[in-house]
């Protein structure tokens, strides 16, 4: 009795093959975004090429300086200090160095503190 339940319940299952179609590139399509930024149907080796970010390295390299501080200060349009020592760009120390909480640190203050 239990062989006939275990062949009607095998004459239910229903298998088909998966129709993966191969694009001329040699990927899978798949759901993603695709160029105009929808969601559609990609290639998913064309999406991997096409956002690949470049790396582009600045050449240039802004002066900076090691300043402290003696409160935490947010200063709109200039940026943000936290209390201790800080690493800023030239042009923002100097505006911060009009405020009475900021002062330059010296090399050897700052190689104290972390270490070196």
């Amino acid at each position: 009795m239990s062989e006939n339940n275990d062949q009607e319940k095998s004459s239910e299952i229903i298998t088909a093959k998966s129709s993966v179609k191969k694009t001329d590139g040699g990927g899978m399509k798949s759901v993603g975004q695709i160029e105009t930024g929808a969601i559609g149907i990609t290639d998913k080796s064309a999406i991997k090429k096409s956002t690949q970010k470049e790396t582009v390295k600045k050449s240039t390299k802004e002066p900076t300086v090691a300043i402290y501080s003696t409160k935490n200060v947010v200063w709109q349009g200039i940026g943000k200090v936290e209390k201790g020592f800080n690493i800023v760009k030239e042009k923002d120390a100097e505006k911060w160095l009009t405020r009475s909480h900021v002062r330059t640190a010296t090399p050897e203050e700052v190689a104290r503190e972390y270490g070196k």
